[in-house]
């Protein structure tokens, strides 16, 4: 949802800068309380979604706990349990793979990811992943130093 909140805050910057300029003319002046009117009542929106987001995380994270994610690979798809449930994506339902020392993400949106403890897949699992991902034609980035 934040993942580019950075054109956003230029969009707001833009905005007030204008709102100030438009604010100094009295013909416009009606205008530019309606721009800092929407810039405040969207920054409050914002800031409301991004506290009940953080909630959210935190309550899963919560009834999670320390118990395991168990995962398993197969021809059609991925599929992971815990004790909050089961998932099952499909293949094709992935975008991307990327491979890092720490994390290694199996992209389903462009901000979404399933995450996987790179230390904790095999280096058989990771070979699958990535010849799955071949197979389907998506991007692999591998992160890792090599050494």
């Amino acid at each position: 949802m934040f993942y580019d909140l950075w054109k956003l805050a230029a969009a707001f910057a833009c905005a007030v800068i204008a709102a100030f300029v438009l604010y100094r003319d009295p013909a416009s002046k009606t205008f530019a309380i309606f721009l800092f009117s929407l810039v405040g009542v969207t920054v409050c929106f914002i800031t409301a979604a991004w506290f009940h987001q953080s909630r959210q995380i935190d309550e899963w994270a919560r009834r999670q706990g320390d118990t395991p994610v168990h995962y398993s690979l197969t021809e059609d798809a991925v599929e992971s349990r815990s004790q909050l449930g089961a998932t099952k994506l499909n293949w094709d339902a992935f975008s991307k793979m990327r491979i890092s020392e720490d994390d290694t993400l199996l992209f389903y949106s462009k901000v979404a990811a399933l995450t996987l403890p790179t230390k904790q897949v095999p280096e058989e699992a990771l070979a699958y992943l990535a010849s799955r991902f071949s197979h389907y034609t998506k991007p692999i980035e591998d992160r890792r130093k090599r050494g």
